[in-house]
């Protein structure tokens, strides 16, 4: 069971952004700028635990909005670079951001893998010895195609795959993983 596994030395973190760190918009629409950006309850202690594991946190997050036209990679550069500066200083860190602009059809948007080799690729990441964070099936699916950990959060009303542990929210992923995969 992948479960057993957290027990394991972790190489990496992945978390889903919209649902996980932050609010998310109502369906069909986006978060477009800082401005509409807000980050979920304690996702900041989360955060800041997920540091002392001293392995990469990556966010891997579907963006639909560019493809549609409500936002420009230059916006959502723009959330991001202040999602980290606010990361940072809560104590935490996000070593990496990974996007897909795409409306689907392609191997990056969740559940597709391809924001995770890449990844992996990138930052020498085991893709098995990670753990993934979501709050949806997409999440979750992707999570299992890499043969990662499944966390979920916060998740939405739909029908869920298995998964390796289930939490209110990231502090409560976070503390399960710290408990599991302490630095030695």
């Amino acid at each position: 069971m992948r479960a057993d596994r957290a027990r394991e030395h972790l190489s990496a973190v992945f978390l889903d952004r919209d649902g996980v760190i932050n609010v998310k918009a109502p369906e069909g629409e986006y978060v477009t700028s800082w401005d509409k950006f807000a980050f979920i309850d304690g996702a900041l202690d989360g955060l800041r635990l997920l540091a002392r594991l001293g392995v990469p946190v990556v966010v891997v997050t579907n963006q639909r909005g560019i493809a549609r036209g409500r936002m420009t990679e230059e916006d959502l550069t723009d959330i991001h670079t202040r999602m980290r500066a606010e990361v940072a200083d809560a104590g935490g860190r996000i070593d990496a951001i990974y996007h897909c602009p795409h409306e689907g059809g392609c191997e990056c948007r969740k559940p597709g893998t391809a924001m995770f080799r890449e990844a992996a690729q990138d930052l020498g990441i085991e893709l098995p010895r990670s753990a993934v964070v979501g709050d949806r099936a997409s999440d979750m699916e992707a999570a299992n195609a890499i043969g990662a950990l499944r966390i979920l959060v916060r998740g939405v009303d739909e029908q869920m795959p298995t998964v390796d542990h289930v939490g209110d929210d990231l502090t409560a992923a976070a503390r399960w993983l710290l408990d599991r995969n302490a630095p030695a």
